[in-house]
């Protein structure tokens, strides 16, 4: 008796949860579009790993990082400027180094549509000259982290007082640089 009663109930139930779920999905994004809103401009802190993956996600995908957040009134959530760029590994934009360092960045193209790449950060440095030729010696140095996207957003925008992030810088895992040849180092 109770098999033929789960055996009834199973297949509404599966047709009920393919039904909701595309329903359930979108809310979803609208409602992590709204958390991503609340933590970006705290940097991402505790709790606030979902928001981070899902704005990844959207940018690896093409699209803005942020999408629609949806408002009790019905209304969608706008009040932000945002300001946000891919970076290749030829722009200065696309490293960065540990604080109290320097970038060393040198682009140079090699032949059509391939470029050469030397970058690392530095404490200090000291440019030597030997007759007509210089030469620079490098200390402290070490290998700059790769930031693929840089993102600039000011929250409440048409307030008094609006709230800036500032430059933030993000490792996409999207990079572009496969035709570009990379050197750490001198």
């Amino acid at each position: 008796m109770r098999l033929t009663h789960i055996l009834f109930v199973l297949p509404l139930a599966v047709v009920a949860l393919a039904v909701a779920s595309p329903q359930a999905a979108k809310a979803q994004d609208y409602d992590m579009d709204c958390k991503l809103l609340l933590c970006l401009p705290g940097g991402f802190p505790d709790g606030c790993g979902d928001a981070y993956d899902h704005m990844i996600d959207r940018i690896r995908d093409g699209k803005s990082p942020i999408g629609t957040c949806a408002m009790a009134g019905g209304g969608e959530y706008d009040d932000y400027e945002i300001d946000y760029d891919f970076n290749g590994a030829t722009s200065r934009d696309g490293w960065q180094c540990p604080e109290g360092t320097r970038l060393f960045h040198e682009s140079n193209p090699v032949e059509a549509n391939r470029s050469s790449v030397q970058v690392f950060c530095y404490e200090n440095s000291d440019t030597v000259r030997l007759g007509d030729n210089t030469r620079t010696y490098y200390t402290g140095m070490s290998r700059p982290d790769r930031t693929h996207f840089t993102l600039d957003m000011t929250m409440n925008a048409s307030a008094e007082t609006p709230y800036e992030t500032g430059v933030m810088r993000f490792s996409t895992g999207r990079a572009r640089d496969w035709m570009t040849d990379i050197t750490y180092g001198q």
